[in-house]
């Protein structure tokens, strides 16, 4: 796909699941049944700075498309602190605890943590397991090696003892 059609797409999804929490939030129970539009949010967003990121690597910049990117990520962000008041306001938590809002925060950062060091943990394991598959494959060549210049040791001493 191309960045801006990624962009767009992302913005798109961003503004269904903020539309539908604005148009919920007062009859929700609990911010369960709100949280694939959070995902959503959360995923757009990621999108957006994945985008800008890209954009800023890229030598033949787009002024155009780099301002689009830079405004529709700040609109996200706009949107997303009237939804994290919204939550705030729904479901209220005392002074001395983290807003609700801070807590989807919370959790949504320490799944992406959790999600970030199991993908290290698999790269480290699939470098391990490379590594062991080479000295595998050393041992058995050397093992051949070992074993053909054995046999023909014996070939050799077969043929000398048969001309004598």
């Amino acid at each position: 796909m191309e960045p801006i059609t990624t962009a767009i797409a992302a913005v798109t999804a961003a503004s269904k699941a903020i539309d539908f929490i604005k148009a919920r939030i007062n009859d929700v129970q609990s911010v369960s049944e709100i949280s694939e539009q959070i995902g959503t949010l959360f995923t757009a967003q990621q999108k957006l700075n994945e985008e800008r990121n890209k954009q800023a690597g890229v030598g033949d910049i787009n002024i155009r498309t780099s301002i689009d990117a830079v405004l529709e990520s700040k609109k996200l962000a706009e949107e997303m602190q009237q939804i994290a008041t919204l939550i705030n306001l729904r479901f209220p938590k005392s002074a001395d605890q983290p807003s609700t809002w801070q807590e989807i925060l919370n959790h949504h950062n320490q799944a992406l943590r959790e999600q970030k060091e199991a993908r290290r943990k698999a790269q480290i394991e699939a470098r391990r397991k490379r590594h062991q598959m080479e000295e595998n494959i050393k041992a058995a060549l050397l093992a051949g090696v070992c074993i053909a210049i054995g046999a023909g040791a014996l070939v050799l001493m077969f043929s000398f003892i048969s001309r004598v």
